[in-house]
């Protein structure tokens, strides 16, 4: 997709990590004086305008098809930041999916629906969070529980995480969670050096395995954190 400098410096998103150098030269040649001082103006402020995976995200915006690019161009779409949940129980078991075809949205539950990002969303996976709690006796739900600390026996296992048909994550130790006292990171967080953008329609998973049973009314909710598309 061809973009004018004015679309460029309109655009709420880094719009450049969509275009190769020629492409950009071309989008300077054609601009006029009023255009081309408002990307300057905008790249000044680039460094402070955004970070995290909304950053990462913007790097990215190559990979989206051009519709999408075209959306962010004109400002019909936004990019924001996000959170995906999933909530699983675990009682007596020895592994869990965390995300499965059969999933629906249900407040407290899930806010993704068979394990897939519906049709014409993205989301760039930054981080994963991890956390874990055990329900009140006599009110076997997750809904008043306080999701926290990972303990030893899920700490001692393993987990991956595929997207897109391939492994995004290959099988890790899930001592990859284990960041208390690490002042930097959120606690139960792994963090993605290289942030993957999860396309729609692909279905995902999260799979854990340990080495012994867990015990009966204890709940784990996952947590996908990144960026990812809206209607502006």
């Amino acid at each position: 997709m061809n973009f004018s400098l004015g679309s460029i410096a309109d655009s709420d998103a880094s719009l450049l990590g969509a275009m190769n150098d020629q492409e950009f030269l071309n989008a300077v040649d054609s601009a006029g004086p009023q255009d081309k001082v408002k990307l300057f103006r905008k790249m000044k402020g680039t460094n402070s305008s955004s970070s995290g995976s909304r950053r990462e995200f913007e790097k990215r915006i190559g990979l989206l098809p051009k519709e999408v690019q075209g959306g962010l161009a004109n400002q019909s779409l936004q990019i924001t930041d996000a959170l995906l949940y999933v909530v699983k129980p675990l009682d007596n078991s020895k592994n869990v999916k965390m995300f499965r075809d059969d999933d629906n949205k249900v407040i407290g539950l899930s806010n993704i629906s068979s394990a897939k990002l519906e049709k014409g969303n993205f989301f760039l996976l930054h981080g994963l969070r991890v956390m874990y709690g055990v329900s009140d006796v006599g009110s076997n739900d997750p809904y008043g529980v306080n999701f926290d600390l990972v303990p030893d026996f899920i700490r001692n296992g393993e987990f991956e995480f595929k997207a897109n048909g391939a492994t995004i994550i290959p099988v890790t130790s899930c001592e990859a969670f284990n960041t208390k006292g690490n002042y930097r990171i959120v606690q139960n967080t792994f963090l993605l050096d290289n942030p993957k953008m999860l396309r729609d329609q692909q279905v995902f998973e999260l799979n854990l395995e340990w080495g012994k049973p867990a015990p009966e009314r204890s709940w784990l909710k996952a947590v996908l954190i990144g960026s990812c598309l809206v209607k502006a």
